[in-house]
C-alpha cells in the first residue's frame, strides 16, 4: 500500500500510519469518496490537502480532503473526494449544438479540472435551459438522453487526478467471478417493482397545431403477463410526430424489461470500479445466465459430457483456429447457450 498526503506543498508517506481506509465508488452518481484514519505523529493533514492512493501498485484514488475529524485520542479521520465533489455546484446552462462530451469539456474548462479520455458521444442533444441545476445533474441528465436515442451508456468519472468520459464497452474487463474463482456468495434479484413499464404514453403541447398531441407505444403480450404499468412523460415542444413515436419506442425497448439484480461477495481485485463490465458465473439454471464449461476438442465438435458435443457453428472466438483434437478448453456459455466462446486452452 501507498499513501501520500501533500501539505503545504510537501508530500508526505502516511502508509504507515493508516489504520483504516474505506473507499466508495458509484456509477454516474457523484464524486468517488476515500475515508481513511491515521495516527497523529506531528503531521496535521487540513482540508485542501491532496491524497494519492495506490493499492498493489494499482491507482485507487486521488482526490481532495473535505473533511478531517478528531478526538482526544490519537487517530484523526478524514474524508477526501475526486475532482468531481467541485461540480456540485449549481449554474445555468444553455444548450446548444452541444454533446455529452462538449458539456464535459466545458465543465473541466470551467473548475479547471484536469482532463482525460473524453469520447466523442456524438449525439446532439436538444436546445434547452438547464437553470438552476449544477453541473453532474446536467451531464448525467444529457448521458440518459443519449443512452435513450442512441443506446450507448456512458460513464463520466475520476481516473486518478483525470476526468474521463468513456462508454461503457470501453471498460469491459476480462475478469470471471465464480463459485471456485474469487466469488464466495452472491443474492440474485428479477423484479418489475422499479423502473418497468409496458405502456409508454408521451404528451407533446403542439404549438403549431395548438393541439395537445399524445404518442403511445405498448406490448399487449407484456400487459397480459405483469399487468398494465404505464410510464407518462411530457416531451419537448419541438419534436414532431416521428420523433415522439421513435423516442416512445425506444423508451418501451429500454423499460419493457425484468430487471435483473445480482449482489455479490467476493475477493477484491484493484481493477474494478464502478461502471466496469464483468462475466459473473453462478449456478443460476432457472435463469439461465452465463456459465463457464469445459470441454475436449474432437472431429465432431467440442464434447463437454457423456451426453453433448457441441458443433462447430455454436464455437465462436480468436482461439477456434488454433485448437485442435484432443486439446482441452475452457469455454464462456453466452445467455441462454446459442454460442460458446473459447476463453482460454488449458494446459
Amino acid at each position: 500500500m501507498e499513501f501520500l498526503v501533500e501539505v503545504n506543498k510537501k508530500i508526505y508517506d502516511i502508509s504507515q500510519l493508516v489504520t483504516k481506509v474505506s473507499f466508495h465508488d458509484s456509477l454516474n452518481d457523484g464524486c468517488s469518496k476515500l475515508e481513511f484514519s491515521y495516527i497523529n505523529k506531528e503531521l496535521e493533514i487540513t482540508n485542501g490537502s491532496v491524497i494519492r492512493f495506490k493499492y498493489k501498485n494499482a491507482n485507487i484514488f486521488y482526490g481532495f480532503v473535505f473533511k478531517v475529524s478528531r478526538s482526544k485520542g490519537k487517530e484523526i479521520s478524514v474524508t477526501a473526494y475526486d475532482q468531481l465533489r467541485y461540480c456540485k455546484a449549481k449554474d445555468t446552462l444553455v444548450l446548444d449544438n452541444d454533446t455529452v462530451t462538449t458539456i464535459t469539456n466545458k465543465m473541466c474548462n470551467y473548475f479547471h479540472l484536469n482532463k482525460g479520455t473524453l469520447s466523442d458521444t456524438k449525439y446532439i442533444l436538444p436546445t434547452s435551459v438547464q437553470d438552476n441545476k449544477t453541473w453532474l445533474d446536467i451531464i448525467y441528465t444529457a448521458i440518459s438522453d443519449t443512452m435513450v436515442n442512441k443506446k450507448k451508456w456512458y460513464a463520466l468519472r475520476d481516473e486518478f487526478g483525470c476526468i474521463t468520459l468513456k462508454e461503457l464497452k470501453e471498460l469491459e474487463l476480462n475478469l470471471i467471478l465464480g463459485d471456485e474463482s474469487l466469488c464466495y456468495d452472491y443474492k440474485y434479484d428479477k423484479s418489475i417493482d422499479d423502473e418497468f413499464y409496458n405502456m409508454i404514453k408521451l404528451v407533446n403541447d403542439n404549438e403549431n397545431t395548438k393541439q395537445v398531441e399524445i404518442t403511445v407505444s405498448k406490448d399487449d403480450n407484456s400487459i397480459a403477463t405483469y399487468g398494465f404499468l404505464q410510464y407518462f412523460e411530457t416531451i419537448d415542444k419541438n419534436y414532431n410526430a416521428s420523433q415522439a413515436k421513435q423516442l416512445a419506442e425506444t423508451l418501451l425497448s429500454l423499460y419493457n424489461k425484468e430487471a435483473e439484480t445480482i449482489s455479490i461477495e467476493c475477493l477484491g481485485d484493484t481493477r474494478v470500479r464502478a461502471g466496469r463490465k464483468k462475466i459473473v458465473e453462478n449456478y443460476l439454471n432457472n435463469a439461465k445466465l452465463c456459465s463457464i464449461v469445459t470441454g475436449t476438442v474432437t472431429t465432431e465438435g467440442i464434447k463437454v459430457s457423456e451426453k453433448l458435443t457441441l458443433p462447430d457453428a455454436l464455437i465462436i472466438g480468436n482461439l477456434k483456429t488454433t485448437i485442435s483434437v484432443g486439446d482441452k478448453v475452457r469455454l464462456l456459455r453466452n445467455h441462454g447457450g446459442q454460442q460458446f466462446f473459447i476463453l482460454e486452452v488449458i494446459q
